[in-house]
């Protein structure tokens, strides 16, 4: 499966990757949060990967007649392992974490920072430039993201007034390590993509990866016994497998996509982290949560910022 030079045509096909995968991550994100009232989050995280790595792995069969590739080398294919390593088993470990400790709206704040760490690592391992209008664009979406997020209005948690010190560094700390990760699992998966690994491939070796990380961690905290037994309760695996299908499926293949096609990762990053964007018009719609004139502001100083960055 050869990659196509979308560029050529003049479409920001990768900058247009990164918003649909970003909207697909935000319809399975409300769809997990309903799963989440009776599964562990370390339990759907477990069902999701092997749910998606099966399927992914059997589409790039399907497509390419095999699992590898005749022009992999061995360090493309561990750069992406280890993409998945970081981003999805200690990455995610940590974004739960932070989810515990500060609650959604601050955890997802602070996971929004990856771009800027994707951008500053981009530059200085991958040599990408990032010239004023794209610095502007970035900067402009963060901030709409930070305004979207801070303007959510969400029942705070009923123990969050008796919050100490040391639990909101331990959440920061959670927080900033996510967006760490998930920087540095864009930055893996965007040079390993470079020694030629196809998109589809890249999402299926990095959600095995994943998947192989998280039963390590499971086994090693004593959690996978527990975790198995959520999945069988009340039939929680095959609602995760099918909330896999849009979330994960479609928004790892369509990230990966992105990470290959965009003109560079900070940029590429920036676009993926546009769920909270995408997510409360959902919630709005579903009588979860009402659309308030600062998340609308911020809704659209992050569509100003996307039409900077996709639009050349």
């Amino acid at each position: 499966m050869e990659a196509c030079d979308y560029r050529s045509t003049g479409v920001p096909i990768g900058e247009l990757f990164a918003l649909t995968a970003a909207a697909t991550w935000a319809v399975g994100s409300l769809i997990f949060a309903k799963i989440g009232e009776r599964a562990s989050p370390g339990a759907m995280n477990l069902g999701k990967c092997l749910a998606a790595a099966i399927v992914l792995t059997t589409l790039r069969a399907l497509f390419s007649g095999s699992i590898g590739g005749v022009a992999w080398s061995n360090e493309a294919g561990l750069l992406l392992g280890v993409s998945g390593i970081v981003g999805l088993t200690i990455g995610d470990t940590a974004y739960f974490g932070a989810i515990v400790s500060l609650g959604v709206p601050r955890a997802i704040l602070l996971l929004s920072s990856a771009p800027v760490f994707a951008a500053v690592g981009g530059r200085v391992f991958l040599n990408e430039q990032i010239g004023p209008r794209e610095t502007f664009g970035i900067l402009l979406t963060l901030g709409g993201i930070v305004l979207v997020v801070t303007g959510r209005k969400v029942a705070p948690k009923a123990d969050e007034t008796s919050q100490n010190k040391s639990t909101l560094q331990r959440g920061v700390a959670f927080g900033m390590v996510a967006a760490v990760c998930q920087a540095v699992g864009s930055l893996l998966a965007r040079r390993g993509m470079k020694g030629g690994i196809d998109p589809l491939a890249a999402s299926a070796i990095r959600l095995i990866a994943g998947v192989m990380g998280l039963v390590i961690v499971a086994a090693v905290i004593g959690q996978l016994r527990p975790w198995a037994r959520d999945l069988k309760t009340h039939n929680n695996w095959l609602k995760v497998s099918g909330a896999s299908l849009i979330g994960t499926v479609g928004g790892i293949w369509l990230s990966q996509l992105a990470l290959a096609h965009c003109s560079s990762t900070g940029v590429a990053t920036t676009l993926l982290a546009k769920s909270p964007i995408f997510a409360l018009p959902l919630a709005h719609f579903l009588g979860h949560e009402k659309i308030r004139v600062r998340a609308a502001a911020g809704t659209l100083a992050a569509i100003a910022g996307a039409t900077l960055l996709s639009v050349k």
